[in-house]
């Protein structure tokens, strides 16, 4: 049976400082660990201040998704996570999807949208088959259920409220330990 263990280090330095420090590689596993571990080796020899957090669970966590399905949209909207999507006919806006009624297309050119999007991207995917959008939160775990899907209009059908089906990824047992912050 699978677990996880999350370990969330918390530190002082900016995001490309420890990018720099770790310098991690596409490809390279091995030099990726041996990386982190020199890293963690400093934080624990108080060559830098970090807060670490390591979480167990019994499970490898899942990602929370739903469906958008469209029948002939013309110009209703979807919003997923507060952010709203229209069809139109003459996209202006990354808030817009280009519709012509074929269903397929108007299916393709929403999720294309929604992973274009400057910041919704950064937190959902979507795929679509025929006339079916998925939406899948990019965060494995229960944290993907909280995000909201709704429609106006006739043409747009969403299969709940959020995003459903995440699991796993919540906080079992949790050791922290402070180094220095």
């Amino acid at each position: 049976m699978a677990s996880s263990v999350v370990v969330t280090i918390e530190t002082e330095k900016s995001q490309s400082q420890a990018g720099y420090d770790l310098k991690l590689g596409a490809d390279k596993d091995r030099e990726n660990v041996k990386a982190l571990e020199n890293w963690v080796r400093g934080i624990s020899g108080g060559n830098h201040r970090a807060k670490v957090s390591i979480q167990t669970g019994a499970n490898a966590p899942v990602a929370a998704s739903a469906t958008a399905t469209l029948a002939s949209c013309v110009s209703d909207t979807i919003t997923i996570g507060g952010i709203t999507f229209t069809g139109t006919g003459s996209p202006t806006t990354e808030l817009h999807f280009e519709t012509d009624g074929d269903d397929t297309a108007d299916a393709a050119a929403l999720a294309a949208a929604i992973n274009a999007h400057s910041t919704l991207s950064k937190v959902v995917s979507a795929s679509s088959a025929a006339a079916v959008v998925t939406i899948s939160c990019l965060i494995p775990g229960v944290i993907g259920n909280f995000f909201t899907l709704s429609e106006t209009g006739t043409t747009i059908t969403v299969s709940a409220a959020a995003l459903a089906g995440g699991t796993g990824g919540a906080q079992e047992a949790v050791q922290t330990s402070e180094m220095g912050l």
